[in-house]
């Protein structure tokens, strides 16, 4: 097994009252006061306990006189129309594209990161875009939604709040691609706030967890179990990374199917990234795995390998291809009513198939 290698972000700043008049920096709700000018943040499961002048471990929080902060409110690195297919969200709202937005920083320490030069830079210093401006964008664009992703989206959290509020009042669905490591403080706001759907990077079994990333599977299965309580979609999404975790498929399997044999999982090839070099997952261990995991979940899937008949959602009954998906798009759909027309078995699909907004648009 290959040795752990930690990936935290990397700060450009000190806390300062300077940073109070970015428009970017707010005061944060998730925090409580335990004496001395510190400060415990709530807002993911790491709660970390942060001294006057110091930054959490996702670098864009910091405590300044006895408040907590975020330096994360609108601070967008990158808003791009995304299809659902490509999140992976297969059973939410397919046939749509979402407005995706991210920041910079993450609360986990990856060392495969694909999206490194996002989640491994903490900053101030970015571009600021007020929430309305966000929503008018994914209307403009023809997008049915919101989507936060490419880095973690738990570090935007009190501006997602905002936005999907907003969303929602003009008919956008919302979601987020998360590691699943946030509170259930922070889902059940979010849920408030108009989040219906969530996929969750599941990246291993519990000693995975503690050696690779100093975290707690256990605290994410909390947090995934309380969010489909709120009524939230789940999907999740295991990156299977040799020498790293996999060895894992069934801890994983079992954790998944722990939520419903209808929660989707999404089983996926790496490519090394980042400070990891390991070798791409082989092809044929994630069809071994794919073939598996169909004895236990109704749904599973295979990503980042064209072509493999794990892209399409079979009905579970009579093993019809009721979507069927090319890449990154589903190209055809024929639910009835949610149903498979063959056999009237009904599939768990959130929202309604619609259309796709001008794909691959930047907005920033």
């Amino acid at each position: 097994m290959s040795r752990p290698v930690y990936s935290w972000p990397q700060t450009a700043y000190r806390p300062s009252a300077s940073l109070l008049r970015l428009p970017n920096v707010r005061e944060s709700p998730y925090y409580t006061r335990i004496g001395d000018g510190r400060v415990q943040c709530t807002l993911c499961h790491r709660r970390c306990v942060l001294a006057p002048g110091s930054l959490g471990a996702c670098g864009m929080r910091f405590n300044l006189e006895g408040r907590l902060y975020t330096a994360a409110y609108g601070l967008l690195t990158a808003a791009e129309s995304r299809p659902m297919e490509i999140k992976p969200l297969y059973h939410f709202y397919p046939g749509t594209s979402a407005l995706t937005i991210s920041t910079w920083g993450c609360n986990l320490p990856c060392a495969w990161c694909q999206n490194w030069h996002l989640s491994k830079v903490a900053s101030p210093v970015g571009a600021f875009v007020p929430p309305e401006r966000v929503v008018g964008w994914a209307v403009e664009n023809g997008d049915s939604g919101i989507n936060i992703s490419f880095n973690e989206p738990t570090l935007l959290v009190e501006y997602a709040e905002d936005v999907f509020k907003l969303a929602r009042a003009r008919g956008l669905h919302a979601s987020i691609n998360t590691n699943g490591y946030l509170t259930e403080e922070a889902v059940r706001r979010l849920a408030e706030a108009g989040m219906e759907g969530m996929n969750v990077d599941i990246k291993g079994g519990r000693e995975t967890y503690r050696r690779w990333l100093a975290a707690d599977l256990d605290k994410l299965l909390s947090t995934a179990r309380y969010a489909k309580s709120l009524g939230v979609h789940l999907e999740f999404t295991y990156l299977v990374i040799p020498g790293v975790n996999d060895g894992d498929a069934e801890e994983v399997l079992y954790a998944v199917a722990s939520l419903g044999r209808e929660t989707p999982l999404h089983i996926t090839a790496y490519f090394p990234a980042h400070k990891l070099s390991n070798p791409p997952t082989p092809p044929e261990l994630l069809d071994e795995l794919w073939r598996k995991a169909r004895r236990e979940l109704d749904y599973v899937y295979v990503g980042n390998v064209p072509g493999h008949p794990g892209q399409h959602t079979y009905c579970p009954r009579c093993g019809y291809p009721v979507i069927r998906r090319s890449v990154d798009r589903a190209v055809k759909i024929e639910l009835r009513d949610g149903r498979c027309p063959k056999c009237g078995y009904e599939i768990p699909v959130r929202g309604r198939p619609g259309r796709y907004g001008r794909l691959y648009r930047s907005f920033l």
